[in-house]
């Protein structure tokens, strides 16, 4: 059984309930809905397959929305799109216009501002380049370095330059009201920059009084020469290789990836390895060898989780693409041994975790049970990566959906008990049954008394044996 969790971006591949229900038992753990293409209609059939897949297969997958963010984009275009020719120029305007060779719109016509002559904007993920090389009241003239056919609000990127584009606009304030309205167990903040822009959103959560998780999508270099503030106030991160990979000399997108990996664990925090991980496999039914091995060098470094973009969206094959990541990663898994400093504060729930995980290396253990009131221990057990697997016994499906990032966690629904016999008792045989256990196995319970303590903490550690 695999460790490392799996998000699923949903579209129209697999937003039907038997292709969603089958990558959920080939993998899926987290359902992803993008909001930079999703349409209402979309967004409340991914909601609902959730809802209907938990409730009828017994299952605890989560919902994942992702936002807009301060994305910068091109206008509409004439019908076939603007063909660009090297040497050629073009203007960009800050009038609205149909976008022809002549020039286009952008959707912050505010950020023309901060372009400079000889900056370069890169267009549809680096498909495509232009050079300033004059600046009007009106917009700027472009210089066509690499050609190809424009079409209809595809991104910019200007690496090195600071665009004048508020955080959270209308839009994306919207957007995440409605997330935490809509049944979302974590948002994915994107082009997070600075823990300001973390805070602003956990602003506008508080407002709506709701428990989801953020997720801080790391794109650009700033974001990662300030990653440690964001850590610090942000649920977790995702390693955005594709903006990413256009804001940082791609010869360096590896060293980056394996910097906030360690800086996520360090910090005690979830961390997501984003973008083209099966690419090929939206139209072959396997996947390349260079990305089976992208797959597992993630698993090797560590990272909580691991996503499917196109692949499961609009692929040919979104169920096989599935299985062909959990096989990777439940193979790769093995050998992960990953050692690091956690920066945290050490109180006694750190404690107990990091004693469990350290029995699994001296004491043959199948698995790891944890009466979980807020899913704090779990987490931590998680972190510290131990070889054994986690069976969280939560007592809220809002809590057993918020470990669904959460590396080796698996969660299962129990009552309020009474005492802390009954507490061990659900917990073993929960742990038993999930992962198919035989007479004489042991495992690790972890776990809080007095049970009747609305605040206690994880203060015990045993360790029983299956009868």
């Amino acid at each position: 059984m695999k460790k490392t969790k799996i998000i699923c971006s949903i579209g129209p591949a697999s937003n039907d309930y038997e292709t969603f229900r089958d990558m959920a038992y080939a993998g899926m753990n987290v359902a992803r809905v993008n909001f930079s293409h999703a349409t209402i209609k979309e967004r409340e059939t991914v909601r609902d397959l959730v809802s209907k897949v938990n409730a009828e297969e017994a299952m605890n997958i989560a919902l994942l929305y992702d936002t807009k963010g301060p994305e910068f984009r091109c206008g509409e275009v004439q019908e076939g799109g603007i063909n660009l020719v090297c040497g050629n120029t073009i203007r960009i305007v800050k009038e609205n216009v149909l976008g022809t060779e002549v020039s286009f719109s952008v959707n912050h016509k505010e950020a023309i501002d901060s372009l400079e002559v000889g900056s370069i904007v890169q267009l549809e993920n680096g498909l495509m380049k232009i050079k300033v090389v004059s600046i009007q009241e009106d917009g700027v003239t472009c210089e066509v370095i690499n050609g190809g056919i424009l079409g209809s609000r595809k991104s910019l990127f200007v690496p090195g330059i600071n665009l004048n584009i508020p955080f959270i606009s209308k839009d994306d304030e919207e957007d995440i009201r409605y997330a935490c309205n809509n049944k979302g167990d974590f948002l994915a903040l994107s082009f997070v920059s600075t823990k300001e822009d973390v805070m602003a959103a956990r602003k506008i959560i508080k407002e709506e009084n709701s428990n989801i998780k953020v997720i801080a999508k790391i794109e650009s270099m700033t974001g990662i020469n300030n990653l440690d503030e964001i850590l610090e106030v942000a649920d977790g991160v995702m390693v955005a290789r594709g903006d990413l990979g256009e804001e940082v000399p791609i010869s360096k997108l590896a060293v980056y990836q394996k910097l906030i990996i360690r800086k996520a664990r360090e910090h005690g925090k979830i961390c997501i390895v984003a973008t083209e991980m099966l690419e090929s496999m939206k139209k072959n039914s396997r996947p390349t060898r260079a990305e089976v091995t992208d797959v597992a060098n993630a698993v090797l470094d560590g990272t909580d989780a691991i996503m499917l973009s196109g692949e499961t969206t609009t692929g040919l094959y979104p169920v096989l693409a599935v299985k062909f990541m959990a096989s990777i990663a439940s193979d790769t898994e093995n050998e992960a041994h990953n050692h690091f400093k956690y920066l945290g504060k050490i109180g006694r729930t750190e404690c107990i975790a990091k004693g469990a995980v350290d029995l699994t290396e001296y004491v043959k253990v199948a698995a790891i049970a944890c009466a979980s009131i807020s899913g704090f221990t779990a987490r931590f057990i998680s972190n510290f990566r131990p070889h054994a697997p986690i069976m969280a016994t939560c007592t809220s499906k809002e809590i057993a959906r918020s470990l669904a990032l959460n590396y080796g966690v698996y969660t299962s629904i129990v009552p309020i008990v009474n005492n802390t016999d009954e507490m061990i008792k659900i917990a073993r045989d929960k742990t038993k049954d999930f992962f198919g256990l035989d007479e004489g196995e042991k495992i690790i319970i972890t776990g809080g008394i007095p049970i009747t303590d609305k605040n206690r903490i994880t203060n015990f550690l045993k360790i029983e044996e299956i009868n």
